[in-house]
């Protein structure tokens, strides 16, 4: 296992070992391929099939258990990626932290915030590090917003929207995509993805924890990461009801083979204890235009998607793009040799870029788990709020959050 946990030797590789070989596994290993700095050494899944194709892709060592891989002192492993349906994120996560490795979490951090509280606090009691994945914490559009609300042109911040942001789905041709809200891309029905994204069983939830953790996590953060104090949310289920009524048989079995049963549409609102509100919108299947994600302050606002800024200047209302190529080139130059490096190979959008310097001690990186776990409270609060029919409190998802694993 990974004896230093301040690692400094830039020069040695960082031996990760991925649990799941599924699409996440498969793609992660493709991406840590292209990591300067990152060696998958093992992979593990109860497949030992599929483990045993992706380890032999990569000139990895297989496991039937993430037990085992564990268990196993020859590798030498420094991280654990997480690559299995989120049910699962906590209580591997858990192994894998108490067997002294550091942690990178698929999105959602867990498939509750009691189980995503556990996690965090196996970090915190191992001194290990975690991480949760968010993509769209670097994109350019994430990075000019923050340094527009560093620098104080928003002035204080009292309203961000969770609603759409431009983000890289990282396949292998490194696909641009929308992340938060979309009026037809339901997983698996619409023609892409698995069943498990469908089931609440093995995905925890819908739209809120598919979409929502990266646009919840994006605004939390660009808000200066505020406490929540209380949520209202409501869900939808509209997908199968657009079965029945389609004319496209396929359309209609992929619905009922899925055994969908998760909602494809939240809405909530975060009040925050500093008096900040969060709008959230998440979808796979909505009739509306989309609406950008945006943080508004008392001296100017910027949406993210298209990236405007508004602010008043000379009692001139002002609406203000951004060049932002520009921003982005001349950020790769502040960030040194590597960052010239992340910038002409596309790394530099990748959360597994960022892990991997992170890991090696070459950047301090992002408060991903805690932006991740207050997210998760947030979104609990919205699956809460909707199944009561009033607004949540903080203490009320707090208090179900069970510390002790079942």
């Amino acid at each position: 296992m990974g004896e230093d946990n301040a690692r400094t030797d830039g020069d040695e590789a960082v031996r990760i070992g991925i649990v799941g070989a599924g699409n996440r596994g498969r793609n992660h290993a493709l991406r840590y391929a292209r990591i300067p700095g990152a060696e998958v050494v093992a992979v593990a899944d109860v497949d030992e099939a599929k483990a045993r194709n992706l380890a032999d892709s990569h000139g990895a060592e297989s496991y039937a258990s993430h037990a085992e891989m564990l268990a196993d002192a020859d590798l030498g492993l420094d991280a654990v990626n997480l690559c299995v349906h989120a049910p699962l994120h906590a209580p591997i996560g858990v192994d894998a932290l108490e067997a002294g490795t550091d942690v990178f979490c698929e999105k959602p951090m867990a498939d509750s915030y009691a189980a995503a509280r556990r996690l965090s606090e196996a970090a915190e009691r191992t001194g290990q590090r975690l991480a949760v994945q968010n993509q769209l914490l670097y994109t350019v559009e994430t990075r000019a917003a923050k340094a527009v609300a560093d620098a104080g042109e928003l002035g204080e911040v009292y309203h961000g929207v969770a609603g759409r942001s431009r983000g890289w789905a990282f396949d292998v041709e490194n696909t641009e995509v929308a992340m938060g809200a979309r009026r037809r891309g339901t997983p698996y029905v619409d023609g892409y993805g698995s069943p498990a994204f469908a089931r609440e069983e093995s995905a925890g939830g819908g739209a809120v924890y598919d979409l929502g953790s990266y646009t919840i996590g994006q605004i939390l953060y660009l808000m200066g990461s505020p406490t929540v104090e209380r949520v209202r949310g409501e869900t939808f289920r509209t997908t199968p009801a657009r079965a029945r009524a389609a004319e496209d048989d396929e359309y209609r079995r992929r619905v009922e083979q899925s055994g969908y049963d998760v909602e494809d549409v939240g809405v909530g609102l975060v009040t925050f204890e500093d008096g900040s509100v969060l709008s959230v919108r998440a979808s796979w299947s909505r009739y509306q235009e989309d609406e950008s994600s945006a943080v508004v302050g008392t001296r100017g606002g910027v949406r993210l998607d298209p990236f405007e800024y508004y602010s008043t200047v000379g009692d001139v209302e002002m609406r203000a793009s951004a060049d932002l190529e520009e921003f982005r080139f001349r950020q790769q130059y502040l960030d040194g040799e590597r960052g010239e490096m992340a910038y002409r190979s596309g790394l530099a959008a990748d959360p597994l870029y960022h892990w991997v310097e992170g890991l090696a001690g070459r950047t301090d990186p992002l408060p991903t788990a805690e932006l991740g776990l207050e997210a998760m409270l947030a979104m609990d609060g919205i699956y809460r709020s909707a199944g009561l029919g009033r607004e949540v409190t903080r203490e009320e998802v707090v208090e179900d959050a069970d510390p002790t694993p079942e």
